[in-house]
């Protein structure tokens, strides 16, 4: 296939589509429910496009307080703007990181001929990596939930080809426009995930390394980008440094008081929980399923073996020096957050690898190629891999993620808000007694009732009472709305409505005392 012939567009643009068609199927509600940190991200960008204050009223923050930790701050100022257009919905808060991954498969074929890795077929494994990329699980996850390791990704994968354009370029005005273009997509990854921090600026030095023809133009070439994008970062530095961003450097496993052969020995356990094919294949011994896994790996079985096996065939090939050492060096560096840090394995601060395990594979596909039988049974069995993944996506694990999503907030407190105003045909209450065993209701709260956070901290919330502990001796408060959880210890025969889980358990029940 001739490169940017009408052949390839055709076979670009149908991955595009499929992309998009996997990553907005039903995204409002499948994960079913909404995470803590998805309501957080969504009403945070609606308070910053309303008020230009966070929850906190912190004016235009860097770091948005959240949870135990802090946030980077570029999803939530774009989440406020899909959130003002289309409403406060799971939709809305989701569709901009699934965007940003259509976005990411399409700079991701480009990159990978850009940076020129392979001498023929170059048209072909592109297109077949970004259709790989399509139906991996690992990236599917994180790009039907509002969590901002695929937005970050996204951002540095059309950073870095911008910036292989760059380094391709002479001197001109075209060449500083690429510049500008590729700081702001760098310095925008890095103002979007904190493990970016790491990744980023370390695949900035492969890439300039592994662009082809280097000459002692070439870093005078990349100045302009590098200036920006300090330039762009200043903010981020100095919040970083001496402002509240500096307290995500806490989960480091440099900041736990080891001594050195204690760091070394719990660096190395994590190089191998990271790689841990029971992790990567089953998606196992992970902390929630917010980061996937559970009863489907991050990796189909073909990619897995795929990548494996273009260790020694390249070896024993000659001409696959390059792009073996570029995936292997992928993998290392797009896992290093999750191997520095306390928790691993982790797919959300791991999820740069997978374009690691994919370079790998193509490999392996290329010296394939002259086997027709071989590459097409390839083919049709990741094609089946992934069918098999996304009905179990759709079906198993939609149902027994419901805890972990968070299920049943979004509509229990839509209820409840109709009996706080006494809208559609609805008592109205003096008090909603709501339980917080499932953990952080108040954010739904100001989800739900899209609160001015100047408000809320005035006390807007007033109405609303948060707490473990209810039990039947609460139904004897006046006009009260009581929003239990499942377990606790009131008769479901005498709630006036239950809220149900996508796992079709009962999430909350509501009881209405009398005035």
């Amino acid at each position: 296939m001739r490169l940017w012939s009408k052949q390839f567009w055709l076979f670009f643009s149908a991955i595009l589509v499929v992309a998009a068609a996997i990553r907005l199927y039903q995204l409002g509600s499948i994960p079913h429910g909404v995470t803590w940190d998805e309501a957080a991200i969504g009403y945070n960008g609606y308070a910053i496009l309303t008020t230009r204050r966070d929850e906190w009223l912190v004016r235009l923050p860097i770091s948005f307080q959240s949870f135990g930790d802090y946030k980077a701050p570029l999803a939530i100022y774009l989440n406020g703007i899909f959130t003002a257009l289309l409403g406060m919905t799971p939709f809305a808060i989701r569709l901009p990181f699934a965007l940003a991954a259509i976005l990411a498969i399409a700079g991701w074929m480009l990159l990978q001929i850009e940076l020129r890795l392979f001498s023929k077929y170059s048209a072909e494994l592109a297109l077949l990596t970004g259709f790989f990329l399509t139906l991996n699980p690992w990236h599917i996850h994180y790009s039907r939930i509002a969590f901002e390791s695929g937005m970050s990704m996204s951002l540095a994968i059309w950073g870095l080809l911008l910036f292989t354009k760059v380094l391709h370029s002479k001197f001109s005005p075209r060449w500083l426009v690429l510049s500008a273009f590729s700081a702001s997509t760098i310095a925008g990854s890095l103002y979007t995930y904190h493990s970016a921090k790491i990744v980023v600026p370390i695949m900035i030095v492969v890439v300039f390394f592994f662009v082809q023809k280097l000459h002692k133009a070439s870093l005078t070439l990349s100045l302009p980008t590098v200036i920006f994008t300090l330039v762009l970062l200043v903010p981020l530095i100095k919040d970083t440094l001496f402002g509240p961003g500096a307290a995500r450097a806490g989960v480091l496993l440099f900041n736990q008081g080891l001594a050195v052969p204690e760091l070394w020995r719990a660096i190395i356990t994590n190089v191998f929980k990271q790689l841990d094919p029971v992790f990567l294949l089953l998606g196992k011994h992970i902390a929630t399923l917010r980061d996937g896994g559970g009863v489907w790996g991050f990796l189909h079985l073909s990619t897995y073996v795929l990548s494996v096996l273009a260790i020694p065939l390249a070896i024993r090939n000659r001409g696959y020096t390059r792009p073996l050492l570029f995936g292997l060096l992928v993998i290392a560096i797009g896992s290093l957050p999750a191997i520095l840090a306390t928790e691993a394995p982790h797919s959300n601060r791991g999820l740069f690898a997978v374009l690691g395990f994919l370079t790998l594979a193509m490999v392996c596909v290329r010296i394939f190629f002259r086997y027709k039988a071989v590459f097409g049974s390839i083919i049709l069995v990741h094609i089946f891999l992934f069918v098999s993944y996304w009905q179990v996506y759709r079906s198993d694990f939609a149902k027994i993620s419901a805890t972990d999503f968070q299920d049943g907030y979004i509509e229990a407190f839509s209820i409840a808000r109709e009996y706080e105003l006494g809208s559609n045909g609805k008592q109205k209450v003096d008090k909603v007694l709501f339980s917080s065993e499932y953990g952080q209701p108040y954010i739904y709260a100001l989800f739900v009732r899209q609160t001015n956070p100047i408000w809320y901290r005035g006390g807007s919330l007033n109405t609303y009472e948060f707490t473990d502990k209810i039990g039947v001796g609460d139904l004897n408060r006046a006009n009260t709305l009581i929003v239990a959880s499942a377990s606790q210890d009131i008769p479901a025969e005498k709630a006036v409505a239950l809220v149900y889980g996508s796992d079709g358990e009962v999430r909350f029940k509501l009881y209405l005392t009398d005035k």
